[in-house]
């Protein structure tokens, strides 16, 4: 693997990088997955109730989500 840019996205090449992998069955390929979440009424901008979807990844082998894939709770 030469040592160009991965996508490029300046600043480390794919050496550089560290493989990820499912916690479940150690499978090393995911897929894009969403999280849907309701907001009220009464916070959302619009004044109407919504749903927002929050991309993550899941396992494409056994649809597991890790755990630090998964967003941080804010309060």
């Amino acid at each position: 693997m030469d040592n160009t840019p991965m996508g490029g996205m300046p600043g480390f090449t794919y050496e550089q990088t560290e493989a990820l992998a499912c916690d479940e069955c150690n499978n090393q390929a995911f897929e894009p997955a969403f999280l849907l979440r309701k907001v009220s009424a009464l916070v959302s901008p619009s004044g109407k109730e919504t749903v927002v979807p929050i991309q993550l990844f899941a396992c494409n082998n056994c649809g597991h989500i890790n755990e630090d894939m998964l967003p941080s709770e804010r309060s």
